[in-house]
């Protein structure tokens, strides 16, 4: 299986403002989306998966900007550039998250059968606004036995091995995002039971996965009582 990437699916790019102004170098990738978005929707041979793509990185590009502005400038969410598909929020920075239903319809419209199910597979994956996966709760835990998270790592792996060029970046963050909770993540919203029938469930499911080693390791000691995990874990 090929390695998989564990950058984050939106990171930043050292782009500047100056004042309070969004930078030049913001707004060109914006631009860039924008029309490759309406030769997309008005259009022939234009694929979706650049538009997203496009996407991407004018939302990296917001980001940075908001990073770099001048101390004091105080950009907020009702303030904040619009980029269309995209779900601008707030937590401790700006950030611009795609919202899998726009990008579903489009694909409805004018895209692949390998854009809808992406995208339908995306929208599984996040809440409605697109910045926080199922499995996971805002304050920064992850729910072990999610009814969603044997599906979710079945139905990415499986878009993977029949699409490997398709959406390559994504995928494999979703797939290795998976990989962490149930082999990595030490920060647990349930109890030591949930978190013992997540990790049987995942191993039953799953005895070939490439972290089942990981999984049963942690799973002995969450039984022995010796797991690094902390359960109904309140970050911070």
């Amino acid at each position: 299986m090929r390695a998989r990437g564990t950058a984050r699916l939106v990171g930043a790019v050292l782009l500047c403002l100056s004042g309070a102004a969004w930078g030049a170098d913001a707004e060109d990738p914006r631009k860039d989306y924008q029309r490759s978005l309406e030769r997309f929707e008005h259009g022939p041979g234009v694929s979706l998966e650049r538009v997203f793509e496009a996407g991407l990185v004018a939302a990296r590009a917001l980001e940075a900007s908001a990073t770099r502005q001048e101390a004091g400038a105080g950009w907020r969410v009702p303030h904040a550039p619009q980029l269309r598909g995209f779900v601008v929020s707030e937590e401790e920075a700006l950030r611009w998250s795609p919202e899998p239903r726009f990008f579903l319809e489009l694909a409805k419209r004018r895209g692949t059968e390998v854009d809808q199910e992406f995208f339908s597979l995306l929208g599984r994956t996040f809440y409605r606004d697109g910045a926080l996966r199922v499995y996971a709760v805002p304050s920064g835990c992850y729910v072990f036995d999610h009814p969603e998270l044997e599906p979710l790592y079945r139905n990415w792996t499986r878009f993977w091995a029949t699409y490997p060029r398709a959406y390559s970046r994504v995928v494999d963050l979703e797939v290795a995002a998976l990989e962490d909770v149930v082999a990595r993540s030490t920060c647990a919203c349930g109890d030591r039971e949930s978190v013992e029938a997540g990790l049987e469930r995942f191993l039953k499911s799953f005895p070939r996965s490439p972290v089942a080693p990981q999984v049963r390791v942690r799973l002995e000691q969450v039984r022995a009582g010796t797991s690094d995990v902390r359960f109904r874990c309140q970050p911070g």
